[in-house]
């Protein structure tokens, strides 16, 4: 617990507090940098990422659409104690950390890397986002440790971010690997030029922007053409005359002419083909930002057939969202619990996402699932061929067996019905008529039967207590008749 004033107790100082530092254990390898001086993003800087991202729908929906994914509709934890618990809402609440989140997650999808600025390095009370199209290179040792980042003020001079205080300051990367200084955009291949040769070819980001801005002109061209006029053997007289009256001329006018004009339209080719080049692009799109867009734009089939695609990109969002759990758990959170007295070891906080989150079966719980009757067997080998791969056949031999069974179990069932019923008009036969000793063997023989029906009932004998049943109806029967 806290003091009043919220200072931690002794024990959870003494704990976090007065940890002895040691000197951390270096690798042999070093990385290699080509500018000693600092670091800049490779062939494309944040800005630009940026400004491709603001332009570029097919990039800014997928974008749009893994940010909503991985934030969800809110944050939430799970801790030991409710106080923990609520400690930790209400500083969310306070900071409005939710959506500072969201967009930390959409500029972490954009430049490939985020930083986080906590406020107060020794009191966490709130945190902001650092501009990224701000940041133009980082400064590492051999071993890759950041010293500082470098910023470009808004007079254009150089600021040492972090230079001295690098604990204020948490960086988040996508995908980082071979310990790179600054981790790839989520649709950095789009993004940046390639080389062929003695050839450099344009981002695809910006051949998009070139194939819109040829098809609007296509568009355009059809709709006003480029026209030519001519009046054979005129002269220049007579031609500005013409062009003035031309320009005057309104739809459904008419005119009285001594020379034909000859008049030629510029069209694009009608039979130009470009279907084939689209569709390349298109896929080129959704590979470079990784997200099927035909789950948003296609026709049904298109949805449908991105069933398996949408699966794999669940996926993914649920390890960004892993990351970013564990990430703001280390970094923030249980700095939080610490500066308000509680052990994070204790307590075992958990931030959440809340979002539809799809539970992943395993073999042995579909199994147990069909077993328990919650899903059918036709369900459970669908799963098991879509998910491992496994070839079942013999689908209806299947179909045709668990209908049986099913009739089996609702003969049982209507057996047990007219049993009872069958039983209840028995006893009221009995006690009503005052039997004979003549009908004193049908009596015995209608309570024999009965046992007989529940004996087969038991052992699941279902026609055998079939045939007893309409046996024990005409032995009735005939009991009625001689009343």
């Amino acid at each position: 617990m806290t003091s009043p004033i919220g200072t931690p107790d002794d024990h959870i100082v003494e704990k976090y507090g007065g940890i002895e530092e040691k000197a951390a254990k270096q690798p042999t390898a070093k990385i290699i940098k080509r500018d000693w001086s600092r670091e800049r993003p490779q062939q494309v800087t944040f800005e630009r990422l940026i400004q491709i991202n603001d332009k570029t729908p097919q990039i800014q929906m997928p974008v749009s659409m893994y940010s909503e994914m991985i934030s969800g509709t809110d944050l939430t934890f799970e801790c030991k104690s409710e106080e923990a618990t609520k400690l930790l809402e209400d500083w969310v609440r306070r900071c409005n950390f939710y959506d500072k989140l969201e967009s930390l997650i959409t500029t972490w999808l954009v430049c490939g890397n985020v930083i986080l600025e906590k406020l107060d390095e020794n009191d966490l009370q709130d945190v902001m986002e650092v501009d990224m199209s701000t940041i133009l290179s980082k400064k590492r040792d051999d071993f890759g440790e950041i010293e500082y980042y470098e910023q470009r003020t808004k007079n254009g001079g150089l600021v040492k971010l972090g230079e001295g205080n690098l604990g204020k300051f948490i960086e988040f990367n996508l995908e980082p690997y071979t310990r790179k200084a600054w981790s790839n955009s989520l649709f950095h291949s789009l993004a940046v030029p390639r080389t062929l040769g003695d050839r450099t070819m344009p981002p695809v980001a910006e051949l998009l922007w070139g194939i819109e801005d040829a098809m609007g002109s296509i568009l355009l061209n059809n709709a006003y053409p480029i026209t030519t006029i001519t009046y054979p053997a005129a002269n220049d007289e007579y031609l500005k005359e013409e062009a003035r009256r031309w320009r005057d001329y309104k739809p459904g006018d008419k005119r009285v002419q001594k020379i034909k004009p000859e008049i030629e339209f510029f069209e694009t080719q009608p039979g130009s083909k470009y279907t084939d080049y689209l569709d390349w692009l298109s896929n080129t799109v959704q590979q470079g930002v990784k997200f099927p867009n035909d789950i948003l734009t296609g026709d049904f089939t298109s949805r449908a057939s991105s069933e398996t695609t949408e699966t794999i990109v669940q996926k993914k969002v649920r390890g960004y969202q892993r990351y970013w759990a564990n990430m703001l758990k280390q970094n923030i959170f249980d700095v939080v619990l610490i500066q308000n007295g509680f052990d994070p070891e204790i307590e075992e906080c958990t931030p959440q996402f809340t979002t539809q989150n799809v539970i992943e079966l395993e073999v042995n719980q579909v199994k147990d699932l069909s077993s328990q009757g919650v899903m059918t067997k036709m369900e459970a080998r669908e799963w098991l061929r879509v998910n491992t791969g496994m070839d079942l056949p013999d689908d209806d031999i299947i179909k045709q067996k668990e209908d049986e069974e099913q009739q089996m179990k609702q003969q049982a069932l209507d057996n047990k019905d007219k049993s009872n019923g069958l039983e209840k008009k028995v006893e009221k036969l009995i006690a009503e008529q005052n039997m004979a000793s003549e009908n004193e063997k049908l009596k015995e023989r209608m309570e024999r039967k009965i046992e007989l029906i529940k004996e087969a009932i038991e052992k699941d004998k279902q026609d055998l207590a079939q045939k007893r049943i309409k046996t024990l109806e005409k032995i009735i029967e005939k009991v009625e008749e001689l009343g």
